[in-house]
């Protein structure tokens, strides 16, 4: 950049770039709800592009959230929906919802907007750390259900303390040689494991594409 505001930290990671937006948190809380959860968020979202939503599920039974919809539009996201793959099971724990964009939120701080008048920085809407990131599913079985079957990968994973997990990547289906099948996400905190789940008739056991898995923390 020829001009504005570069801010670098200890390890040499740029923090702060007037040119180029981080990805902020612009809102947080908690989810809950049998069989449904439904969020809406304190403000809306107000991002061309659905914000990332993140996930910490309550410890205990693995909670399994698949069918994720935005509600809103471009512009104004108002909040996020998920279902349970067991219709009467239990999701609850923390969320927050994140983009490639600033907002507003500080009623003091600092601001910083790029050349064409766009804001990219807000001190109260701290950026998002990412703490990992990975594709490298392995295929660990199925189970037969009533109707079709639940198919079943891992990756080796702890989730430490604070940290959350996107969602977005699993709000599409797992294609497969037949129609496709739902596709889900449960975190196995007694194994130190995430688990993909697709519910079908058929799978690519060998590769189910390499869907992304990505962990965060926030900054405060």
């Amino acid at each position: 950049m020829s001009y504005g505001v570069l801010c670098i930290n200890d390890s040499g990671y740029v923090q702060i770039d007037a040119e180029t937006p981080r990805l902020c948190v612009l809102t947080k809380g908690s989810y809950a709800g049998n069989g449904t959860a439904n969020v809406t968020f304190p403000r809306a979202v107000t991002s061309v592009d659905p914000p990332l939503v993140f996930v910490r599920p309550d410890g205990g039974a693995i909670q399994v959230p698949f069918s994720v919809l935005f509600t809103g539009g471009p512009g104004n996201w108002t909040g996020f929906s998920m279902k349970a793959s067991n219709v009467n099971g239990s999701l609850s724990g923390l969320y927050f919802a994140a983009a490639w964009a600033s907002m507003s939120t500080a009623s003091f701080g600092m601001r910083i907007w790029n050349s064409a008048g766009t804001l990219v920085y807000d001190s109260g809407a701290p950026a998002v750390v990412v703490t990992f990131a990975a594709g490298n599913w392995t295929y660990a079985g199925f189970e037969d259900l009533a109707i079709g079957r639940r198919w079943l990968w891992t990756i080796a994973k702890s989730l430490g303390p604070g940290e959350y997990v996107s969602l977005n990547p699993f709000t599409m289906y797992c294609y497969n040689q037949a129609a496709g099948g739902s596709c889900s996400l449960g975190v196995d905190y007694a194994n130190n494991r995430i688990i993909m789940y697709s519910v079908a008739t058929t799978a690519w056991t060998a590769d189910p594409g390499n869907r992304p898995f990505l962990c965060a923390r926030l900054v405060s």
